[in-house]
């Protein structure tokens, strides 16, 4: 029998009812949206009672929150990691592009509930939270490729940022409607291509 892996935002240390609640609320959140769904949803998706879910989580804003939480870090950190993975600017953006797709195959859900939520959640998270950005991330990488010569410096490095970040959100949302059907693989060397050319002087 196949092993399930799972999810980077459940915690093994969590009880069954709590990481089946809490896999359940993503899936519902990504498919139908924050305000549509409901407590009573989740419950029910989960095969747990309302009070089983408010025994772990005060409120569905609670659990949403935890959930961006979660979900934002291990983006942040699994970028970071990428970047100090190579040691030229070719090198670094390929390792975050191809892990960005991992995430994408392994945990689709919390990459597009970080994506879809940004807005609503930034300013709800712990100050300490907030000094670690995605986009600070994406704009040092950029600004490395500005010594290495391989992005343009007449363009602003934040009008560059945004479009480098917002390809791939884009990307994303229209892989999980089954726009895209290559392989990860030929999808990362594909974007990379497209995002040097962006870039490139």
């Amino acid at each position: 029998m196949k092993e399930t892996r799972q999810p980077f935002y459940v915690s093994s240390d969590d009880p069954p009812a709590k990481q089946k609640i809490i896999i359940a609320a993503l899936d519902l959140f990504v498919r139908d949206g924050l305000c549509e769904t409901s407590v009573r949803d989740i419950a029910k998706a989960s095969g747990f009672s309302n009070p089983a879910l408010f025994k772990h989580f005060p409120s569905k804003e609670a659990l949403a929150n935890y959930l961006f939480e979660r979900c934002y870090l291990e983006l942040y950190h699994l970028i970071t990691r990428a970047i100090r993975s190579g040691d030229t600017f070719a090198k670094k953006q390929r390792a975050v592009i191809c892990a960005y797709m991992t995430a994408l195959d392994q945990d689709q859900d919390a990459v597009l509930y970080v994506q879809d939520n940004l807005r609503q959640f930034w300013p709800k998270m712990p100050v300490a939270m907030r000094k670690h950005t995605i986009v600070g991330e994406v704009r040092t990488l950029l600004e490395l490729g500005r010594k290495d010569g391989a992005v343009t410096k007449t363009l602003d490095v934040g009008l560059l940022t945004v479009a480098w970040i917002g390809t791939l959100q884009q990307f994303a949302r229209a892989r999980y409607f089954g726009e895209f059907k290559l392989p990860s693989r030929e999808m990362a060397t594909i974007l990379e291509e497209l995002l040097t050319r962006m870039v490139k002087e």
